[in-house]
């Protein structure tokens, strides 16, 4: 290419090399306004396998001697039968009573645990008292249990509903804790 012709086309693949040159920072800058117009993403990491998954709460108004219910239904929604057990933990522990303390949930199943809270006579009105209510199954779950002992009674009866589901999905942070199949109780459960 010689004159004008040949400048012209040293032109054009001047200009076609500095494009090819500028695509990477064109595109990091398109990518920039496509993550600026979605707004702050979410780094929240999750709990760990291993910490028993919240499943609600229950606020209870007790007199002193009076007592009070939980109704717990748990539902198994895996294909396979689980032993579910349920206790307690902290003070509120050797105020309640369990019935049953142990079941088996068939698969696709929902059972029910009564647990009676019982403040004893001696509580003076205007204290507060929690602690968890835990139920293992498939995986461990936990209810906050608040009792507010009164002079005259409220609610003295709660529902909670726990669904004890295996988590069969594969997240990015399994690698980082562990694998969230059922855990293995050690108990097997024979047919009959």
């Amino acid at each position: 290419m010689t004159g004008a012709d040949g400048s012209t086309g040293a032109r054009a693949l001047g200009n076609a090399i500095a494009g090819l040159l500028d695509a990477p920072a064109n595109m990091a800058a398109a990518f920039a306004g496509v993550l600026l117009k979605r707004g702050p993403q979410s780094c929240d990491i999750p709990p760990p396998c291993w910490e028993p998954r919240p499943a609600g709460a229950c606020a209870l108004t007790l007199t002193p001697g009076c007592a009070g219910v939980i109704r717990v239904h748990v539902v198994n929604c895996d294909w396979s039968r689980q032993v579910v057990g349920i206790t307690a933990s902290g003070k509120l522990a050797g105020w309640m009573k369990f019935e049953p303390t142990t079941l088996v949930v068939g698969p696709q199943e929902r059972a029910t645990f009564v647990v009676t809270v019982r403040v004893p006579d001696g509580v003076k009105p205007g204290q507060s008292f929690s602690g968890p209510l835990i139920v293992r199954g498939c995986l461990d779950h936990f209810a906050r249990i608040e009792v507010a002992v009164v002079e005259c009674a409220g609610s003295t009866c709660c529902d909670i509903e726990v669904k004890d589901c295996p988590d069969h999905i594969h997240h990015w942070y399994d690698h980082f804790y562990c694998a969230r199949p059922c855990r293995d109780t050690g108990r097997e459960v024979k047919d009959g």
